[in-house]
């Protein structure tokens, strides 16, 4: 198909030959396009490092979302494309409790969301601090991040009057931002590589 094309031409193109068009000129088939995934969803427990890997392994059952007894496992919509029906968490409005069971992962059928090979589970996320907003920089004794923090992760500890977060600790589930007191919260929650 040829490159360059009159505005009288452009009209006559049937609609085939307009996506074919648009795939030439930005340089994607239509395969590759399905495949991308944009960075920023924070995926259930479990889920493989790899969003592409993770999104081909995932047959959008929603079994997960259907065992997690919090109903925090949320699925994204038909204005996603390709990204429908794939789980995802926004654990600062909605955290994960980390259950000790993980049924979300039991649930899975397809080992998008499986166990490492020590049984362990991988992080989801991670916390990051902002003293600066913190209520106790203020002389306020406060200890919510701590306390609320899972007791069999403890990422955060109380340093004197001061929270201090273990970073490799976390697991990002946001129990602490959720819960912070301080207005805005002074934890917040990314993927790991967006830190």
């Amino acid at each position: 198909m040829a490159k360059k094309f009159s505005r009288r031409n452009l009209f006559r193109l049937r609609l085939g030959d307009l996506s074919e068009l648009a795939r030439e000129t930005i340089g994607t088939t239509e395969e590759e396009t399905e495949l991308e995934a944009p960075p920023g969803y924070i995926r259930p427990p479990g889920a493989l490092a790899e969003d592409m890997a993770f999104l081909k392994a995932c047959d959008r059952c929603k079994l997960c979302s259907e065992a997690c007894p919090h109903g925090v496992i949320q699925h994204l919509g038909v204005a996603d494309g390709p990204l429908e029906g794939s789980p995802f968490l926004q654990p600062e409005t909605n955290p994960c409790r980390w259950c000790a069971d993980m049924p979300c992962i039991h649930a899975c059928p397809s080992g998008a969301l499986t166990f490492q090979e020590d049984a362990s589970v991988s992080p989801i996320a991670k916390a990051k601090l902002d003293k600066s907003s913190c209520l106790t920089e203020s002389g306020i004794l406060c200890d919510t991040c701590s306390y609320r923090c899972p007791q069999n992760i403890r990422a955060i500890t109380m340093f004197g009057r001061s929270p201090k977060l273990n970073i490799d600790q976390c697991v990002g589930c946001g129990l602490c931002a959720y819960y912070c007191d301080s207005e805005p919260s002074s934890l917040s929650i990314s993927l790991a590589e967006t830190l």
